[in-house]
């Protein structure tokens, strides 16, 4: 079988699409797959896999949003999937974005070809939310029918978490819809992976004196609640003057976040190191005393998914998060500290919570958070979305020469 997979190679969506693509190859020793991608980070080779780079994209997160910017993207990656259209079978299509041009190219080859949409977030408050389009009730109604339209023409939709998964199947049925969470590469967060030299440089740059880390990890995007986490850090501040508050990433809301921590006079023990390399991020995560997920509850966070929190977990720090995202059944159990979204004072009680544990405590905290995510691996979450592209290529190969694709879930 080969597949292919429209996909805008930026930020968590290239580590996605990556573990995504690794993990199909390994379950299926069959298939190949053409990736289609926007410039942005390269995807490891690896056997069976052919990277067709589409430029012209412009990442700047100032533009990245603009719908000149999309568009003229995804013409050039239509136009490359087409001059490929002959060894193509079937279509992933990743997101929204990549659904609407996989729609187009089975359009343009006036044929049936089966596509599968892979989404981790909901489509008509996420156009309101980036202001690609006003917040007026009949565009998101009219929108809301071409979204229900756009999901009917597929084969298979896999959410990234359970939330979407119920909001879609409540358009199309749940007879199509799968969760495909963002499982998490152990491989990344082994301990034996963490190098001892970087690790000391690390804690040398940043804990000098013996200070101890609250960290976040992350995009600075306004529903991730990173502001919630700087005022409820100033507040406790004064109590821990060995704290600081670590905020690895980048974003739009990072002037924000500076702001807050200059008004509330902690600017100094604010640390913002900037983005770092995913392979570099298990010695971030080791550096940290208290890791945080400071999320929102919205209509963007419950049709979504804190892709970091399972790499959180295999870190081996305590762990305070909003339940929501995912992050009520990942933390399960007694697995990390929850407390109420967009509330400062929870936040700063479950930092506080976090730091006065014991040596045993933290111990067994991590230890149940460690035996979640154990079982939580693209390896194993996979294998369900692997068997249901080997039945949709059976029933391709099985139907007559000539004849029609199959009807979507068939």
């Amino acid at each position: 079988m080969l597949a292919a997979m429209p996909w805008p190679a930026a930020k968590a969506s290239s580590i996605r699409v990556g573990n995504i693509t690794r993990a199909l190859l390994e379950a299926d020793p069959d298939l190949e797959i053409l990736l289609f991608a926007y410039e942005g980070r390269p995807v490891a080779p690896e056997p069976r896999l052919e990277l067709h780079r589409v430029g012209g994209f412009d990442a700047d997160k100032s533009r990245y949003y603009g719908w000149r910017n999309k568009l003229a993207a995804d013409v050039r990656l239509l136009r490359a999937l087409l001059r490929e259209r002959r060894r193509i079978d079937l279509v992933w299509a990743h997101t929204y974005e990549g659904l609407a041009i996989a729609l187009a190219l089975r359009a343009l080859t006036a044929g049936r070809l089966p596509i599968c949409a892979d989404l981790h977030g909901p489509f008509v408050p996420e156009l309101v939310h980036y202001r690609m389009i006003p917040d007026w009730r009949p565009l998101r109604a009219g929108l809301g029918l071409l979204e229900r339209a756009m999901l009917a023409a597929t084969a298979q939709v896999f959410a990234s978490n359970e939330g979407l998964a119920a909001t879609v199947a409540g358009l199309i049925g749940p007879e199509r819809v799968h969760v495909l969470f963002d499982y998490v590469d152990l491989a990344l967060f082994d301990p034996g992976r963490v190098d001892p030299v970087r690790l000391a440089e690390l804690e040398a740059r940043f804990k000098p004196s013996g200070e101890r880390l609250v960290a976040y990890v992350g995009m600075f995007k306004d529903y991730q609640g990173v502001d919630h986490l700087v005022r409820a850090f100033a507040a406790i501040a004064p109590r821990h003057p060995e704290l600081r508050l670590l905020l690895v990433g980048d974003g739009p809301c990072r002037g924000q976040y500076e702001t807050i921590a200059a008004e509330r006079g902690i600017a100094d023990r604010v640390l913002f190191p900037g983005l770092v390399p995913h392979a570099d991020v298990v010695h971030w995560l080791r550096l940290a005393d208290v890791l945080v997920s400071p999320r929102v509850d919205n209509a963007i966070t419950k049709g979504g998914f804190v892709s970091q929190m399972p790499e959180y977990m295999a870190a081996g720090r305590p762990i305070v998060a909003t339940p929501v995202s995912g992050c009520r059944f990942l933390l399960r159990d007694g697995a990390g500290i929850l407390v109420e979204p967009n509330d400062d004072a929870a936040l700063a009680a479950g930092l506080e919570r976090a730091l006065a544990l014991s040596a045993e405590e933290r111990a067994a905290m991590t230890a149940r958070a460690r035996a979640h995510v154990e079982r939580f691996t693209w390896r194993e979450g996979i294998v369900p979305a692997a068997a249901r592209l080997r039945a949709l290529a059976a029933a391709l190969a099985s139907r007559p020469v000539g004849a029609d694709a199959p009807e979507p879930g068939r």
